[in-house]
Formats: structure tokens, sequence, C-alpha cells
């Protein structure tokens, strides 16, 4: 072998002897070998989604797989996703092709509908309106939901004791206690009817209440009272809006209302604005939406304004400051506010500005004052020598 070293081999020799190259080249390799580990990551972090979208089918199925397991342990739905019904719909978002996804949540809904059942007769009612509402959820046959509904509130009325419910009802309607708290009478009969929809006692109990309550709201108006009519008529709409009395009620109620808004109206023109900002709020009690009251109390507001103004004017600071806090209490944004306690500040800086002695005033003091001590020192004889 020739001791001459090969072209290679004296170019390796080269680059050692070159540091400046020789670290050029391990940056290189360096850089390299940090770009494949970061490519591999990528591919590691990825190899899910990228497996969803290669594979979809062999997801699905793997979906399909945990969720006829959970539908076995009776997980039927669970918030965190690991239920039947979350696992078989998101198969089915995967690959929707495919029916056994439908068919599994069909099998959820019957499993729902059984569980239902049975918590029905255990007395677990909330239990079985859990389970009824996921079987409705998914689709379950109606006419089969219904008979499972119709079981559990007939459960229920037993359990609750509709009879004696019936009596306490009846005893509040004699007392006259018809709305406003669960022991009032229309309340239970609300809550018999959400059991029995068809009991006919509590229908015709209803019925009644409601008419009494509407007598009471008549009264009402009739004493002037209109926030509490309104306040009676609306429970009454709300528990029956077919009754067959309120109607005429209604449109008692509408024209006391439109007779307020005229008279509110009045009151503010003949410059009376307590009562008419006592009626636009009224008003505003009755139906906070209500535009002409909302503008209403807001010219009431503009007139406290104005008069705060003119009483600033005339240095009269503390009227004005009570018809400002009147204005603010009103509408405390309006501009006419806003400007009326700026006119306050103002006269109120005039006003000191007025009251400070200016050069002028001293002179005219110290020359009344020189004069009256002459008078006084000629009356005293003291005419030549100081005093």
């Amino acid at each position: 072998m020739s001791d001459d070293p090969s072209a290679a081999e004296r170019a390796a020799r080269q680059r050692i002897r070159d540091p400046a190259r020789a670290a050029r080249w391990r940056a290189w390799w360096r850089g390299a070998l940090a770009g494949l580990v970061v490519v591999a990551l990528g591919l590691f972090a990825l190899r899910q989604p990228l497996s969803d979208r290669l594979w979809p089918e062999a997801r699905a199925q793997a979906l399909r797989d945990r969720a006829a397991l959970a539908l076995a342990h009776g997980r039927l739905s669970e918030t965190d996703g690991t239920g039947a019904r979350e696992l078989y719909e998101a198969a089915l978002a995967i690959d929707p092709d495919r029916n056994e996804a439908r068919t599994g949540l069909m099998r959820v809904a019957q499993a729902a509908l059984t569980r239902a059942k049975v918590a029905t007769t255990e007395g677990r009612y909330g239990e079985a309106h859990r389970d009824l509402q996921l079987a409705l959820s998914l689709s379950v046959p109606r006419a089969q939901a219904d008979a499972a509904e119709a079981q559990l509130r007939e459960h229920e009325a037993r359990h609750a004791g509709i009879e004696r419910l019936l009596a306490q009802a009846a005893a509040a309607r004699v007392q006259q206690h018809l709305d406003g708290g669960p022991d009032a009478a229309l309340p239970i009969y609300q809550r018999i009817l959400a059991m029995q929809p068809d009991r006919v006692e509590a229908l015709e109990g209803r019925d009644d209440a409601l008419s009494d309550l509407l007598q009471q709201a008549s009264l009402a108006l009739r004493h002037d009272d209109l926030l509490a009519a309104a306040r009676l008529v609306a429970a009454a709409r709300g528990y029956d809006a077919g009754h067959a009395d309120l109607p005429g009620v209604e449109a008692t109620l509408s024209g006391a209302i439109e007779q307020a808004r005229r008279r509110a109206e009045g009151e503010l023109r003949h410059g009376r604005p307590e009562a008419a900002a006592s009626g636009f709020n009224t008003l505003l009690q009755i139906d906070p939406q209500d535009s002409f009251a909302r503008h209403g109390v807001e010219h009431v507001a503009a007139f406290w304004a104005h008069r705060a103004e003119r009483d600033a004017a005339d240095f009269h600071f503390a009227d004005a400051s009570h018809a400002l806090a009147r204005a603010r209490t009103l509408a405390p944004d309006l501009m006419a506010v806003h400007s009326a306690a700026q006119a306050i500040a103002r006269a109120q800086q005039a006003s000191v500005a007025l009251r400070a002695p200016t050069p002028r005033r001293r002179s005219e003091r110290t020359v009344r004052e020189l004069l009256a001590g002459a008078v006084a020192a000629e009356k005293r004889g003291d005419l030549l020598t100081p005093p």
C-alpha cells in the first residue's frame, strides 16, 4: 500500500486543521438533527387526527364499540362525553353513511325509556323525568313516551295526595288567598293540573279562583289602584289566558291606563310636577317599555331643571339645589339636568364675586368713615387740634 494519502484523506485532514471550517460542519449537523427531531415530534402529535382522516371508518368503529360498552354498563348520557349517546353521535359525525350509530342511538332511547318506567314504579320521580326527557330527545316513538309520561304523572299524583291538595286549594279560596305564595289556591291548582291535566275538580276550582281574582282587579280599578289592578290581571293571564272574564277586565284596565296618561300629562301642563311624576312612574311600573311614560318622566325632570336654573339666577341656592335633586332623581342623565347643575355652579361663583369688596368700594367706605369722624370732632369742638 502506498504511503501517499488519498485526496479525500487530505481534505479531511485539511478540515481538521481548519477550526472554523470544522465548527461550521458541526453546526450544520446539529441543525439537521434538530430539524429531524421537530418533524418526528410533529408527526407524533398529529398521529391521531391524521389517522382520523386516513382511516375514518376505523375511528368510527372504535367509537361505536365504546358506545356499546357504555350502554351495557348503563351509562346512557354523560356530560364528559363518555356516555353511550355522546359516543354514538361522535361516530355518526365521523361516518354518517353507516346506520350502526343510528341504531345504537335508538337502543339508547329505548334503554332510557325502560329506565324511566322502572324509576317511576320505584318512586324515583326525578330520575324518571330525566330519563324520559333523554328518550324524547332521541326521538323515541311518541306513543311509548306518552304512555310512560302518563304513568309517571299517575304515580306522582298518588304520592303527592291529590285529594289533600284539592282540599288545601278549596280552603285557600274560601279565605280569598288566591295568589302570591305556594299555599295560595291558584298555585296549588296548577300543581294538581301539572300531575293530572284532566282533573275536573282542579279545572273548575282554578276557573272559580280566577273569577275571584279578576273581581279583585275590578274592585282595584274602581278605587283607582291602577298598579294593583294591572298586577292582578297579569297574574290571571299567566294562569289561564283564555279565561272567560279576562277580556272584559283587560278592556277596562286599558281604558284606565289611557286616562292615567292623559291625567299625568295634564298635571305637568298645569305646573304640578309631583303629581305628574307619580302618574308617569305608575305607568312605567305597569309597563317598563311604555315610551310615553318614559318621555313624560323626562319632561318632569326638565321642568325641575329649568326651575333650578331660575332659582340659581335669583341667588336662591337652597331652592335651586332642591329642584336639581328632584330632577336628578327622575332622569340623572338628561342634558337639561347637567345644564342646570352648571348654571347653579356659575351663579354661586357670581354671588361670591359680588360679595367681595372692590377697591372702589373700600375707598368709598374710608371716605364715609373720615366724614363721620370729622362731624364727631366738630361736635366736640376739636376744630384744629388733632384727634
